[in-house]
């Protein structure tokens, strides 16, 4: 029997609405998993991943003193992968306490396996006010510690109550400005004048001890954090577009047999590398088993402009550095606007 007109539009117009309501379901599965809001915890992460047979790094983000406003960026090196994560907090809600972060990737690359324990590092930081962050170091975190094997969840954690790392950058910013007559002394690139009192991923930047707090009033609430201003006298201006320059180290004295490594840098919320394809030859050019390298950031950033004493990580990877390590990580505040900064990365 012939299907009249009417009944084919009817038949279309269902048709189409079940395919609708198909999209809009999986959609909204799709949002979910990139924003799963439970309880007082959000997480991030990347939509219909399958985490099976991929090295996960988990970065814990504590958000109890975090103003519920602007941008949150989470940068990380892991495994030799850069990774960068705007998150806009303008939408969670005020009793969001927690932050879950994943990172997931390959466990091989065509610079290494992973493994215990290499090194990885991953910071956050957080910007309130887009239109007047020219004059102020932006509170930030910073987490450096060891992959807990390529088949386990490594975690991270940052804003933990007990973190020195934004204290020591504001110490610095602040002891630099020209107005300033006490010396920084006591607190030189490898921090020798604190020791751990707290050894949760290796990272020696948490401490139990309140000397330099007591000392310095550096640690106050979230709010006077981030507004630490730059001295009227200042003479590094802000306006200037010069690049900020770090000069990576690699010392390979005890890797002369190394065939290929990967320089990593990373300096407020940019990430620089360069590939050494053939080690041997670039041995064999520098006279030495010294690998240089100079990385140039843009001064001014989504997350203001690049300060003293900003901190800045760098890595190397490599399979030939195994063993101890395939990723090698360190990392040293910003002395210099004017010149490299150098660190030794290994």
């Amino acid at each position: 029997m012939p299907v009249s007109p009417s009944s084919k539009i009817s038949f279309g117009i269902i048709f189409f609405i079940m395919i609708f309501v198909i999209m809009v379901n999986l959609t909204t599965l799709d949002l979910k998993s990139v924003n799963a809001q439970k309880g007082s915890e959000v997480v991030i992460e990347k939509a219909n991943v399958d985490e099976k047979d991929k090295l996960v790094v988990v970065s814990n983000i504590n958000l109890q003193n975090i103003p519920k406003t602007g941008m949150l960026k989470v940068v990380g090196v892991i495994n030799g992968e850069g990774f960068i994560k705007d998150i806009s907090l303008d939408k969670f809600d005020e009793t969001k306490k927690k932050l879950k972060v994943n990172f997931v990737m390959n466990k091989d690359n065509e610079f290494v396996s992973a493994g215990k324990p290499d090194e990885f590092f991953v910071c956050a930081y957080h910007l309130k006010d887009f239109t007047n962050n020219h004059n102020s170091l932006p509170y930030f975190d910073c987490d450096e510690g060891d992959l807990a094997g390529s088949d386990a969840t490594t975690i991270s954690r940052l804003f933990n109550a007990k973190s020195l790392v934004y204290d020591k950058s504001a110490y610095y910013y602040n002891m630099k400005s020209p107005s300033q007559e006490t010396s920084f002394a006591t607190l030189e690139d490898g921090y020798t004048s604190m020791e751990d009192g707290y050894t949760s991923m290796e990272d020696d930047e948490y401490a139990t001890s309140n000397s330099i707090l007591d000392n310095n009033n550096v640690k106050q609430d979230y709010n006077n954090k981030n507004t630490i201003n730059t001295k009227e006298e200042d003479v590094y201006s802000n306006n200037s577009n010069k690049p900020v320059k770090v000069k990576i180290i690699v010392p390979m004295d005890d890797k002369k047999d190394a065939q290929k490594i990967k320089i990593m840098a990373m300096l407020k919320g940019q990430i620089k590398s360069e590939v050494i394809e053939d080690v041997q030859k670039e041995f064999d050019k520098i006279g030495g088993y010294t690998i240089e390298r100079v990385f140039a950031f843009d001064r001014n950033t989504d997350m203001g402009p690049i300060q003293i004493g900003d901190r800045f990580h760098a890595c190397v990877i490599g399979q030939d550095l195994n063993p101890p390590e395939g990723s090698e990580c360190e990392k040293k505040l910003i002395k210099y606007l004017d010149k490299p900064n150098p660190l030794a990365a290994r």
